[in-house]
């Protein structure tokens, strides 16, 4: 072979394995953070796109964010490239889902948004009675799925939360007294690291991290892209039932309610809900009316206050959990249920503050052979959430009704059971700690306008009520309803189970790279900021240069191109 043939040959085969070393996705060859997006092949949309006002909010708007671009992913390789891309250009990547969070965690300043609304996926196996499910998927669409093959899952029962945030929460829901929360569900977890890896945690591979993912709150360990869940056969009898009462006996309802509703049997999941000018109970019980009956007869609660019970056993399964959502309270809107996979595809308008009397159905991302739910406003509103022990005197009762008579309108509190299977479990049986020693969880909310000025009655209100009742609870609080009045708010979402908790934030995410919620440091105080507008939208500053990781690409590039000169100047 001549000079110049081995010349080529050689240039041919470095050419090979330089371009099989950088095959892969290079987050560094990138000049601009949104060409390294469209890199990735992911739908984005940026501030001066159209759609931008309704896609870079969730559910919940009374904190409005400013993120630089949200994506919507397909697939966890994507998820994994977005990740890496954020890393490069020193963005924050905040994972969203349902959209819920109180105080707009899932859509941050300066943030690359990754929305999994598109990985919904449901795969079942009836045999093994396991669910491998997309990281995206609503609870809704969930339990329209699981239906099909004739099993369900526990976790709660808005139909637009997030099945990943309901698990990150811990994901109390119907029937939790019976089976335990939606974290208990769950087999293994497909996630992807602050770094870009992909792990599979499970209770053998990463099992401090897959014990962080259930409870441990939303967004600090990884974006879970892919679940693997236990699922549990449709309950083959069920009554759902709503008690009305005269408001003049709140007290006597409420003190034979909480005398009695933790230690009832664990077939029951049941709350007392009240406001300023109502009260009544509602519940699911896993049994007929006669059992029903036999339960709360002794107890008074068909008879006190003028009790005015509807009961139903006559309910499909989709049905029972459309109950509670229907102010009727009727078991054939099953349909409410069905609210798609498109990101707020649920939710009304361009303008993410439009109110609107028009009754429009969701028509993107339904399920097929299914009536759709309707469209539903966008949340401007405030909560507060306690857990109590089961002991409360008359007096702590009596707090509770003057705060409750005192509510603004529109504003109501929801009192619901723990106990049951709950009370025989050690509260690091995950990192959800609210089980043994927890009997109650109230949950007030309150409707804002937006207003600092005129909801100031509003929010003078949820002070005093913040003021009168904390200090008659255990003093704890749900993750799932963030509240960032809160001094040190971890402490009262994770108790005991905090100090682990860090550990494993800190092994899994050591530069706090990830969202961790209202609790989440800044990146860094030197991020680069990003001009609005530009072409293309959303163009880096000059205070960043080249990409850091392109050097390592042009140092291959040059150490290629030295073996070539020395080995045809070899050849002369």
């Amino acid at each position: 072979m001549g000079s110049i043939e081995r010349f080529w040959y050689i240039l041919l085969l470095c050419l090979t394995l330089f371009i099989g070393t950088f095959a892969e996705f290079i987050p560094g060859s990138y000049l601009t953070l949104p060409k390294c997006i469209e890199a990735t092949e992911t739908t984005a949309t940026y501030p001066n796109d159209p759609g931008w006002k309704n896609a870079k909010v969730g559910e919940r708007i009374r904190f409005q964010r400013k993120p630089l671009v949200v994506t919507y992913p397909i697939n966890t390789t994507q998820v994994q490239w977005l990740v890496q891309c954020a890393n490069s250009f020193k963005v924050k990547p905040v994972p969203r889902n349902g959209g819920h969070s109180n105080i707009g965690s899932s859509s941050k300043d300066n943030s690359l948004v990754i929305d999994l609304s598109y990985m919904d996926s449901v795969v079942i196996n009836v045999v093994t009675q396991t669910a491998v499910v997309g990281g995206g998927i609503r609870l809704g669409p969930l339990y329209i799925e699981l239906d099909k093959a004739g099993f369900t899952i526990i976790s709660a029962t808005c139909p637009t939360v997030g099945l990943s945030g309901a698990i990150s929460s811990g994901g109390f829901g119907l029937q939790s007294r019976k089976y335990g929360v939606s974290g208990d569900f769950v087999l293994e977890a497909e996630v992807v690291t602050a770094n870009g890896s992909i792990l599979i945690a499970n209770a053998e591979s990463y099992p401090d991290l897959f014990w962080a993912l259930r409870g441990g709150g939303g967004g600090k360990f990884g974006i879970v892209t892919q679940w693997k869940l236990k699922i549990i056969p449709i309950w083959p009898k069920f009554t759902v039932f709503n008690i009305d009462y005269s408001y003049v006996g709140f007290q006597e309802v409420l003190l034979l309610f909480w005398n009695w509703a933790y230690s009832s049997i664990e077939d029951l999941s049941v709350a007392f809900v009240f406001s300023n000018k109502e009260i009544k109970i509602h519940g699911h019980f896993l049994g007929g009316q006669k059992d029903l009956h036999n339960l709360l007869d002794p107890v008074g609660l068909f008879k006190v206050a003028n009790a005015k019970p509807k009961k139903h056993e006559d309910c499909t399964h989709l049905g029972s959990r459309a109950y509670f959502l229907d102010k009727d309270k009727t078991c054939d809107k099953s349909y409410l249920l069905n609210v798609g996979n498109f990101p707020f595809g649920p939710n009304y308008g361009e303008d993410p503050s439009l109110k609107t009397a028009e009754i429009t159905q969701v028509t993107e991302g339904v399920l097929a052979g299914y009536a759709a739910a309707l469209k539903q406003q966008r949340e401007v509103v405030k909560t507060k959430s306690m857990f109590f022990a089961k002991e409360l005197s008359v007096e702590n009762i009596t707090t509770i009704i003057e705060r409750a008579k005192a509510m603004p309108d529109g504003a109501y509190a929801e009192l619901t059971t723990y106990g049951g299977i709950l009370e025989t479990q050690l509260t690091d049986l995950t990192a959800f700690p609210f089980r043994n020693g927890v009997a109650y969880h109230i949950l007030l909310e309150v409707p804002l306008s937006g207003n600092d000025i005129t909801d100031g009655p509003a929010l003078n209100f949820i002070t005093s009520w913040e003021e009168a009742l904390r200090p008659l609870s255990n003093g704890g609080s749900y993750v799932g309803y963030e509240d960032e009045d809160l001094e040190n708010p971890e402490s009262f979402y994770f108790g005991k189970n905090l100090d682990k908790i860090k550990g494993v934030e800190s092994k899994y995410d050591p530069n706090n790279i990830l969202d961790a919620g209202q609790i989440a440091p800044p990146l860094t105080d030197e991020r680069c900021p990003f001009v609005v507008g530009g072409d293309p939208p959303g163009r880096r500053s000059a205070c960043i240069g080249t990409n850091d990781n392109l050097h390592i690409y042009l140092t291959y590039l040059l150490i290629i191109t030295l073996i070539l000169l020395n080995i045809l100047s070899a050849s002369h």
